[in-house]
């Protein structure tokens, strides 16, 4: 049976100070599996807790009545048939009921009515709306930057000496990815569906909570590679690819190691240490289970080190990007690069870090 956190929870409150009361019918188990009529009263004793006071109902695709106190129930994406019983509910129950019902088309029209961020939003509800609009558009007075994740300068998320940690949205994605995608074949190869991701990408901007489990494992590790990549300041600093020039063409992997956390890793900032131990930790497990999803230390370097490197001349940020199956095979002038660097970095992270 799902879980009844699944199907009905709290959410913030709406623009009247009221509590929130979200019900998710897209969560609702097969009707010829469960009893409904047990899930009908884990509803009602969630909604007592509410109905001595005032509140609103925010519904996803579907319709069920509990009057006391109601002030508003918002019904998103309504068909038909949900139309049709709650008219003829009205009719027998009282005009006054009613007027507390509110059909809303999409999720922009629903921002209108509450606020948007507050609310965790399921996965099937998102790929419902997207037939109806490409873009959740926020009201002006919604439009708040202050949860933006991506382009963000890690100081606003982390703290200025990383005092905050690691931002929830990495810690988001790592865990689902260890949980769920470590033997998933092509994992930071293979793209998801891009509306979908879209979708995710916003609703993380907006400062919604997002359940990462709903959604295409791929949406996460591709989330990932878009937070590295419009870092304000990349996760390796442009000052630090002259060091590469250091590194002589035959050396072993052993010294490159040697060479990355005595002239690389000590060099960086606080905040981007703390990142790059988690993303190389996650790749170091993506790449120990290479028999099953594909993706070795040199696999994984190709796809995740041009979401690392930025350079002014776009030849020189491919060149830098480029990994070789030997250390020789990847180097630019005599020099390593970063993409090597970043191979090197998985297979030999316990001594990189």
């Amino acid at each position: 049976m799902a879980s009844s956190d699944n199907i009905i929870y709290r959410a913030g409150v709406d623009y009247d100070s009221r509590p929130m009361v979200v019900l998710c019918a897209c969560n609702l188990p097969d009707p010829s599996k469960v009893d409904y009529d047990t899930i009908l009263r884990v509803v009602l004793a969630q909604l007592e807790q509410f109905v001595e006071n005032d509140y609103t109902v925010v519904m996803f695709s579907g319709g069920a009545v509990y009057k006391k106190n109601l002030k508003a129930l918002y019904i998103v994406h309504p068909s038909t048939w949900p139309r049709l019983i709650l008219g003829t509910m009205n009719a027998v129950i009282s005009p006054k009921f009613g007027s507390k019902v509110h059909y809303i088309d999409n999720l922009s029209h629903l921002a209108r009515v509450v606020p948007l961020n507050q609310i965790n939003i399921p996965a099937a509800v998102y790929q419902h709306n997207l037939k109806f609009e490409d873009t959740i558009t926020l009201p002006e007075n919604q439009q708040d930057h202050a949860h933006r994740v991506f382009g963000a300068p890690l100081e606003r998320l982390m703290g200025p000496n990383g005092e905050k940690g690691l931002p929830k949205f990495i810690q988001d994605c790592i865990r689902n990815l260890i949980e769920n995608g470590l033997y998933v074949e092509g994992l930071f190869r293979r793209s998801p569906s891009s509306a979908m991701l879209k979708q995710v990408r916003a609703a993380y901007d907006r400062g919604n909570p997002v359940n990462l489990t709903e959604y295409d494992i791929h949406i996460s590790a591709v989330l990932l590679k878009l937070f590295l990549r419009e870092l304000q300041e990349p996760i390796f600093p442009v000052d630090l690819y002259s060091l590469l020039q250091q590194q002589k063409r035959d050396e072993d992997h052993k010294t490159v190691a040697e060479f990355i956390r005595s002239e690389v890793v000590s060099k960086v900032t606080h905040n981007n240490l703390i990142l790059m131990m988690e993303v190389f930790r996650l790749l170091k497990l993506v790449a120990d289970r290479h028999e099953s999803n594909l993706m070795t230390p040199h696999n994984l370097a190709v796809v995740m080190t041009p979401n690392m490197v930025r350079h002014e001349d776009v030849m020189q940020e491919i060149a830098l990007s480029s990994v070789g199956y030997r250390d020789k095979d990847a180097l630019v002038d005599g020099a390593l690069t970063l993409g090597t660097v970043v191979k090197v970095m998985i297979e030999n992270y316990d001594d990189v870090f």
